[in-house]
């Protein structure tokens, strides 16, 4: 599985088609959706919104989908601070081709942003309790590493089957899994089991997948997913549409769907002389749990360890969540304390997007407010002279 990153012998190549869109939907007023990819290798974020990127390299792009929450200013700020820092943090490290090395490497982002997103939240009084999930993704090798936080999801479609490679960190799926009654399970709303920033620190689930030749991958919020079931997911993903059309699809039939959320979707197709083929029918996408606190192969396990520990902080015992997480909700979130160090970030992102010219303009108008009631008391008391 590892190989030594000084070795001088390129990989056989990597080929990635990548289309994404973001859409407000029909129902919110601002879109608190953000997405981004990046290209590690040239250090270059790539702004796709209806173009199509086709790129080859080591490394494979750095994918970020992320949802946010905390009011209109809030959520639109954390979602955007959380891709932005994401995408320093790693384009700022070595290349590595070990999948584990680049699993930490996205594990490490992720808290510097929770870290980022928190003192914002701190500094100023508009922004209090936002947050934002997070579904980040990259291709080392033939395996997709990913990072999650909350209940943005990531699929992979093989051979007309969808897959869904990562476990929602929510309280019905927990709720589903330790064999609660439905009734039960709605009554949990659409609590989440934790969020980016809104705590001092954040445990984000890692996982691998192993690719095929031809696999697409799909990275999106609940916005899709919650509208639009996986049959409908897989067959507007499949062939004969391209990734172009396969993302304006999504986002057009969530919108037909009642669109009552922002939409976010990135869709890519892998392929290249490093993937082989899939093997036959039954050589469906599966994915293990990475878990950081280990090395080698006892860090590569079946066993959601993040979402078990996760519910135990909420009373639902470890023993009673077995290794399959499904389901998802929307965006309460139930606070948890992890108690592990941030490391510190020495390079602050500048955002001056339409949320911060909304908070600024806010602010600005609380402070008319003591203006004019001083002005009246001044000339209330020159008058009584």
């Amino acid at each position: 599985m590892r190989e030594d990153a000084a070795d001088p012998d390129p990989r056989p190549e990597l080929v990635v088609v990548i289309a994404a869109a973001t859409d407000i939907g029909e129902v919110r007023e601002h879109n608190e959706d953000s997405h981004l990819v990046g290209d590690l290798d040239a250090s270059q974020k790539l702004e796709l919104v209806e173009q199509v990127f086709e790129g080859s390299g080591a490394r494979g792009p750095l994918l970020v989908v992320c949802d946010g929450m905390g009011g209109v200013e809030g959520g639109e700020i954390a979602s955007d601070l959380t891709a932005q820092v994401m995408w320093r943090e790693m384009k700022g490290t070595p290349a590595t081709r070990d999948p584990e090395v680049f699993a930490r490497l996205l594990r490490r982002a992720a808290r510097v942003a929770n870290h980022d997103v928190h003192a914002m939240a701190r500094r100023e009084p508009g922004l209090r309790g936002m947050g934002t999930t997070l579904s980040a993704a990259g291709v080392i090798g033939d395996r997709l590493i990913l990072a999650t936080v909350g209940d943005s999801r990531a699929y992979v479609l093989r051979a007309g089957a969808l897959v869904q490679v990562t476990r929602d960190q929510s309280l019905q799926s927990a709720l589903i899994a330790a064999g609660h009654s439905p009734g039960e399970v709605a009554s949990a709303g659409g609590a989440i089991l934790q969020a980016l920033g809104v705590g001092d620190d954040v445990e984000p689930s890692l996982s691998m997948t192993e690719l095929r030749a031809g696999d697409r991958i799909l990275l999106c919020s609940d916005g899709l997913y919650g509208l639009v079931g996986d049959p409908a997911l897989a067959l507007l993903l499949s062939r004969p549409h391209d990734v172009q059309q396969a993302v304006r699809l999504l986002v057009a039939a969530a919108r037909a769907a009642g669109g009552t959320d922002n939409i976010t979707a990135i869709v890519c197709e892998v392929n290249g002389g490093r993937l082989v083929a899939p093997k036959g029918d039954d050589d469906l996408p599966s994915f293990m749990e990475f878990d950081p606190q280990k090395e080698g192969d006892p860090a590569l396990t079946e066993t959601s360890y993040v979402a078990r520990r996760l519910a135990a902080r909420i009373g639902i015992p470890q023993n009673s969540i077995p290794p399959s997480i499904p389901v998802t909700g929307q965006h309460a979130v139930l606070r948890s304390s992890i108690g592990i160090r941030v490391p510190p970030t020495s390079l602050p992102v500048e955002l001056d997007g339409p949320a911060r010219k909304r908070l600024r303009a806010s602010i600005l108008r609380w402070w008319y407010v003591p203006i004019v009631v001083l002005a009246c008391v001044v000339a209330w008391w020159l008058g009584g002279r």
